[in-house]
């Protein structure tokens, strides 16, 4: 997103509250319930690896397992559209089931969700369990 962040709420001259609501930055990164949802059985491998992405990403935190049902139903039309490049009406029902659970940026924008603030110092994606956890960046 482009221009400058918004300002504090005790800085804006608005004082009353927007229509879409106040942006939330995320809880964190991934499926926020448990283990990670399996994905559907009899996709392709690419629709599993969308699925894998998406579970971990940082707009996942905003779900919820009533959510799940639904996440179900936009993987499998992912992989329609994967089977079926072709097919232009599987490309809008794709991008509107994407937009409502907020994978998308004008689903992002339209929730009023943004990515989890980073503290200084703090790397939005270290993972203190990881492989590399051991290692650090140069300067820290």
């Amino acid at each position: 997103m482009s221009g400058p962040a918004p300002k504090p709420a005790a800085e804006r001259r608005r004082r009353n509250v927007p229509a879409a609501g106040e942006w939330r930055p995320s809880p964190g990164f991934g499926w926020q319930h448990g283990a990670t949802p399996k994905a559907p059985t009899g996709l392709l491998k690419a629709s599993k690896d969308a699925w894998t992405v998406w579970m971990a990403s940082w707009f996942a935190a905003f779900w919820t397992p009533d959510d799940l049902p639904g996440l179900r139903q936009v993987v499998k039309l992912y992989d329609q559209v994967e089977r079926n490049p072709d097919v232009a009406a599987f490309y809008t029902q794709l991008r509107q089931m994407m937009d409502v659970y907020g994978i998308t940026p004008k689903g992002q924008q339209d929730r009023r969700w943004k990515r989890p603030e980073v503290q200084p110092g703090q790397s939005a994606t270290s993972d203190k369990t990881g492989t590399y956890a051991h290692l650090r960046a140069v300067g820290d």
